[in-house]
Order: structure tokens, then C-alpha cells, then sequence
């Protein structure tokens, strides 16, 4: 491979790395399993190691991800807040323990063995023993600050007990813990068996559903979910020191504060001993009521920490063991088609049942029609399906040694398999879609995501409600509830008085939910809960909203370039402007918002300019960064054109800066960004 190949191959790595990283942090929808993320991550380290003019300290393998979001205030952490180094071979534990008596010059080092929750990581401050502070990881130098809702979460006291500071060795009056916040498995199944009934769509795995709780700006609707955490560190704050000598000290010790840990925790000398717990747990893990997708190795001695040092990503002195994802064999007996609330057409194979980490599988998600390609899947075909915490498990690859005579192609869909209208692959995306607004499909998932209780939140109106009113011809679509007749709803089977004026007193309630609420009702393609929150804080009403272009959305928390391009084309179609146009006659949406309106930007400098940032600022995360360029009135792009006003640069600006000097843009570095600010009375947060 030549420098030019290198160059094109490790582009192409970062942009589905970037995507994967937004799909992960940003949207808690990942596509792809942990080994499969790695595994590109990897490749792409190989590429940076024999090319060394590839490296890039904006490169995935020189940062830790981000989940940082825009609409909580940040802070630094303490000490950086970077993530384990990820192994799936007992060779690559053994090499750790080798290398780690190597560099100590000790043979007798002892390691810990616990299990890795599938969470989401917390640090928690307590000053004179009362909590202060919550934070997310959010880019591993600052995080978001979430102590509203972290004070939701089962387990996490607001107060050390008395006489605290008198059982850490070296008493110290601050103290910082660091945990995972995670959902359990028997509050998974209930917030979805719920979730169902209320025809509401399902929570994909306790993992994403955690982390989209903790991004939730209304600590009630944190603590309805339910939420659990296990806490792993003590560190001491403001100079202060724990005095714990090792880590099952740093673990007895939080037992002793009153703070939840995890059960299991097992001493090593070796690797041998290592391999020996990781399969114990291993074990365990089908048994347990929480999610863990491996484990976590440490040196047990705290004073070997710092002699071990850390890379950009990870420290040195641990490493994570992660589990392969449970898997079965199974037989393809068919290829049923959903029609999703946005038209998209989704193959899901029916699967002869078999049992799998302790459920019965009988059903598969196949994504798209790309993927049914790369896999060469056939109805017909043995296969491998796996689980790793999901609903629908995954199918992981086809056995084509094993396929049949008789095995059936599966070829995209000409026609919509429910009202037969011709199906189409807009240019550029993977999806196959029915683009029959009223299709009875679409219709029917869009009527039941309006009345979630995170959108429209009107009760009644689960799936069998919504079946009756498409069935008896009172409702073709969102608008039609408005209109609905409290006579004929009663007069439907199972309905009377009471309940029909209940189903109307609840449409009326809608039109006086939030912004942000109504906005997520809306089912607009690729907007959630987070997105639509980020969409409302911005824009203040539909009409503003209506009117915005692609590059203003850009830079607002998760929101990136093609999702703000499939934003504003729904919004642009002509049968969703009617149906907005309709919304707004019957008064469920405003022109304008008063509630979550925002005040024009001040006259700065910087409104109506637009700004590239580049590199890594040292007073605040980028994500920071772009909301106050918003608030100020500027546009924030991904990448340097023509159009670009100016590039911001902080250290390690890669490949940006080259063409902002190229294009001739004006270049600020960090000290001139922080100076312009100071010029325009913005406090520059340094």
C-alpha cells in the first residue's frame, strides 16, 4: 500500500469511526457490537504506525469518545476521565501482565478481577461529605454537569454517613467517586412490558436507555426510569489524598461510605489466575440482573499506578476483558417486512427458535438490504445470531457451507407490503422506504409515537386504541385527533363515555405540552428525545424551524451534517407542510413557542459569520465551544470552504488548518479566540 491508498483508507476508517462514535456517545443507537468497533480502530492504528504522516491528534486513536451535550454546563474533571484499553484474547492479558512486572521490575504483582457494567460512567464530588458535583465522562478532560439527576439514581447517597472522613486513611475533607450508572435487568423489562402496552417503541438495550436517561433535562422523568449505579474509585480532591493502599481497599472503603459496589471482586498473581476469574464470571454472567459485557483488570497496588502511566485513551495499569457476545445457531425460515412510522422498510428474519443467554430467540433484525448482501443471506441459510443486551438479537454471519439446495434470495421490496405502493431508495441512503404518507402502516406507528409519553403523551391511544380509530375511519392521520367526536369514539367496541371523554380531554391537554415534547411527537426522521430538546432550545417555534438550514443545525448537540439534511428535507416536503400548516390552524402548534422561546444573540462580532473548529481547546470541549458561537449568533460548519469566515484552532488542528491557509481564511488560535471573546464582554471560560 502507497502513502496515497494509506491516505484514503485511513480517511474512509475515520469517517465510519466518526459515525459509529456519533451513533454510540451522541444518539445511544449503536449499529455495530464492541468488537467490530474496536476491530476498526485497530485497523486504523496499524495504518497511523506505518504511515506516520497519517497521525492526527484529532484521530480516534489519540481521544477517548464524546458525549458531551451542549444544553448542561460543563466542568473539568479532576484528573482525566479516559476509558480501559479493550482485549478480547487471554494472549493480549497475558503480554499485559508481562509487561506490567517488566516496568514495576516486580514479580509479585497483584491484580484485581471485576465484572464491566455496560453503564455509563459518573463522577461524583462530596465536599465535607455532602455531594456537590455529578459528572459524565463527556470528553475525558470535562464533563457534563448532572447532579440533579445522578441524586435520582438508587443508591447514590446526597450525604456521607458521620465520622466519614475517619474511614480513609488519610482523611480527606473532599473526595471524588467514580461509578457506572446502569439500568437493571428486571427494570428494563418492566419500563418495556409498559413501553408496550402503551404502544410506545421499545428501549433497545439498558445501555442506551441509561444513557439517554442521564441526558434528560427533568430529574422526575431520571428517577421514574429507575436507574441503579456500582462505584469502582475514590480519589481525593484538592490535594488531598485517600491514604488507601490498594484497589480492594479503595472497594471496602466504599462499601463502608454507604456507596452500592459490585459483589464480585477477585485477587490474581498471573495471568493464569486472571484467566481462571475471567472465567468465573464468565459464568455468572447469564445469572446476573444487570448487563456486563466483560471484565475489568487492575493492578492492585495504587502506588504502581503512576509509574505505569497512560496513553492519550487509556491508563496503563488496567486493562478491560470483554466477553464474546453470546451466541446461537439457528435456521432462517423466513423474511417478514415492517413498515416503520417514516416509511422505512426493515427485513426482520424469522428464525426457528432457539434458546439464547437464557430467552428463547425466534426473530432477528437485518437492518437493510446492504447488510442482507454483505451477509449473503438467504431464507434457507443456518446462521449465527448473537446477543448482546438487545431486543431483536442481531444475525453475526451466515454458515454458507451449510446452505441448502432450496435456499430463497431475499431482493429489496418493489412494493410497500402493506398498501402496495411502489417502494423507493432515496439516493444516498441505505433505507428502502414506502413513500405513501398515509400508508396504514405508517400511519398507525405515527399515531402511536404522537401520543408517547414523551411526545403528545395522550393516554388511551396504545395500539389497540389506534387500531379501532383506522379501522372505524375516525382518524386518517395526526391532524384528524383533533376532530375526533366523543359520540363515535364511545360507540367503538370496547369504549364508552367515560373513557371516549377521557381519550378527548387528553388530545385537548396536548396542545399545552413543551416545545421540545411536541417537537419529538412530530416523528420526525432521525429526531429523539435529545435531538428534539437541542432542536427546540434553538429554534422557538415551527416557523423558525421550518426556516432553518442545514449548517445552523450542524453544530447543535447531535445533530450532525446528514441528519440536519434529513431534517430540513422532511420539513420542505409538501404533504408535511400541509400537515404542520394543520397543526397550527388547530392550535397544537404555535408560530412561536413562548415557553422554550430564545432571545435573539446579542450584536457580536461573530453573528452571521461561520466557524470551523478544529483541534482541542484547553478551556473548554469543542461541543462547548460551538453552543456559545451559536448563542452568539454564528454558524458552525464541519468543514473549511469558501464559505467559512473563520477557523478556529486549537492544539493539534490536523488537516483543517492546512486548507483554511489554502482557501486563505482567516486562522484564531485558541489565545486570539479567547482575546475576541473578552473584546465582545463574552466570558471566555478560562
Amino acid at each position: 500500500m502507497d502513502i496515497r491508498e494509506a491516505r484514503e483508507t485511513a480517511t474512509a476508517l475515520r469517517a465510519q469511526i466518526a459515525r459509529h462514535d456519533e451513533l454510540y456517545y451522541r444518539r445511544a443507537a449503536p449499529e455495530i457490537e464492541d468488537a467490530e468497533y474496536d476491530a476498526l480502530v485497530r485497523r486504523l492504528a496499524e495504518l497511523e504506525a506505518a504511515f506516520p504522516e497519517l497521525a492526527d491528534g484529532g484521530s480516534p486513536t489519540a481521544r477517548v469518545g464524546d458525549d458531551s451535550d451542549a444544553r448542561f454546563p460543563s466542568l473539568p474533571h479532576s484528573r482525566p476521565m479516559i476509558s480501559l484499553q479493550n482485549s478480547y484474547d487471554l494472549a493480549e492479558v497475558a503480554a499485559f501482565d508481562e509487561r506490567v512486572r517488566k516496568e514495576t521490575g516486580r514479580a509479585d504483582v497483584r491484580y484485581t478481577v471485576e465484572p464491566k457494567i455496560d453503564g455509563v460512567a459518573l463522577a461524583l464530588r462530596y465536599q465535607d461529605g455532602v455531594l456537590t458535583t455529578a459528572l459524565t465522562r463527556g470528553d475525558g478532560r470535562s464533563g457534563d454537569v448532572v447532579t440533579a439527576n445522578a441524586l435520582t439514581i438508587a443508591g447514590v447517597p446526597p450525604r456521607l454517613p458521620p465520622r466519614w472522613r475517619e474511614r480513609l486513611p488519610g482523611r480527606p475533607r473532599s473526595i471524588e467517586v467514580r461509578g457506572e450508572a446502569y439500568l437493571s435487568l428486571p427494570r428494563f423489562r418492566e419500563l418495556n412490558r409498559l413501553r408496550e402496552e402503551a404502544g410506545q417503541p421499545l428501549l433497545a438495550n439498558p445501555r442506551n436507555a441509561t444513557a439517554g436517561t442521564l441526558k434528560t433535562l427533568d430529574p422526575a422523568a431520571v428517577a421514574a426510569r429507575g436507574l441503579s449505579l456500582f462505584c469502582y474509585q475514590i480519589l481525593g480532591l484538592d490535594g488531598d489524598e485517600t491514604g488507601l493502599a490498594t484497589h480492594r481497599d479503595e472497594m471496602a472503603a466504599l462499601g463502608e461510605l454507604g456507596l452500592p459496589v459490585n459483589g464480585f471482586l477477585r485477587l490474581a498473581e498471573g495471568a493464569a489466575q486472571i484467566a481462571a476469574h475471567l472465567a468465573e464470571l464468565e459464568g455468572l454472567r447469564d445469572g446476573l440482573d444487570h448487563v456486563i459485557d466483560g471484565a475489568v483488570i487492575k493492578v492492585d497496588e495504587l502506588a504502581l499506578h503512576p509509574s505505569l502511566g497512560a496513553t492519550a485513551k487509556a491508563p496503563r495499569w488496567g486493562l478491560a476483558f470483554k466477553y464474546a457476545a453470546q451466541e446461537a445457531t439457528t435456521r432462517v425460515r423466513d423474511v417478514v417486512l415492517q413498515v416503520g412510522r417514516t416509511g422505512v422498510i426493515t427485513p426482520v428474519a424469522e428464525l426457528e427458535p432457539v434458546l439464547l443467554g437464557g430467552t428463547t430467540v425466534q426473530r432477528a433484525t437485518l437492518h437493510n438490504w446492504d447488510e442482507i448482501a454483505r451477509k449473503d443471506l438467504r431464507v434457507g441459510d443456518t446462521v449465527v445470531v448473537a446477543k448482546g443486551g438487545e431486543i431483536i438479537p442481531k444475525v453475526v454471519r451466515v454458515l454458507v457451507g451449510e446452505r441448502p439446495a432450496d435456499a430463497r434470495a431475499v431482493p429489496p421490496p418493489q412494493r410497500c407490503p402493506v398498501c402496495a405502493t411502489p417502494a423507493v431508495r432515496p439516493e444516498g441512503e441505505v433505507a428502502v422506504r414506502c413513500p405513501n404518507p398515509l400508508c396504514p402502516a405508517q400511519v398507525a406507528r405515527r399515531l402511536r409515537h404522537f401520543a408517547g409519553r414523551d411526545a403528545a403523551d395522550i393516554e388511551g391511544l396504545g395500539e389497540r386504541g389506534v387500531a379501532q380509530l383506522l379501522e372505524a375511519g375516525l382518524v386518517r392521520d395526526l391532524p384528524d385527533l383533533f376532530r375526533l367526536d366523543a359520540g363515535a369514539v364511545a360507540a367503538l367496541p370496547g369504549w364508552a363515555e367515560k373513557s371516549a371523554a377521557a381519550l378527548l380531554q387528553g388530545v385537548a391537554r396536548a396542545s399545552a405540552r413543551p416545545w421540545a415534547a411536541k417537537l419529538f411527537a412530530l416523528g420526525i426522521p432521525e429526531v429523539g428525545v435529545t435531538t428534539a430538546a437541542a432542536l427546540a432550545a434553538a429554534y422557538p417555534g415551527i416557523a423558525a424551524l421550518r426556516a432553518a438550514d442545514p449548517e445552523g443545525m450542524i453544530a447543535l448537540y447531535g445533530v450532525g451534517g446528514e441528519m440536519a439534511r434529513k431534517i430540513t428535507d422532511f420539513l420542505a416536503r409538501e404533504d408535511v407542510g400541509r400537515l404542520l400548516d394543520e397543526l397550527v390552524a388547530l392550535g397544537f402548534l404555535l408560530p412561536v413557542e413562548a415557553a422554550t422561546a430564545v432571545a435573539a444573540p446579542a450584536d457580536t462580532w461573530f453573528r452571521g459569520r461561520t466557524f470551523v473548529l478544529t483541534g482541542t481547546l484547553s478551556t473548554r470541549p469543542r461541543s462547548e465551544a460551538k453552543a456559545l458561537l451559536l448563542r452568539l449568533g454564528a454558524k458552525v460548519a464541519g468543514d473549511v470552504s469558501r464559505k467559512t469566515d473563520a477557523l478556529i484552532a486549537g492544539a493539534d488542528p490536523g488537516g483543517k488548518l492546512d486548507r483554511a491557509r489554502e482557501l486563505g481564511v482567516e486562522v484564531l488560535d485558541e489565545e486570539a479566540w479567547l482575546q475576541r471573546l473578552r473584546r465582545e464582554g463574552v466570558d471566555d471560560g478560562a
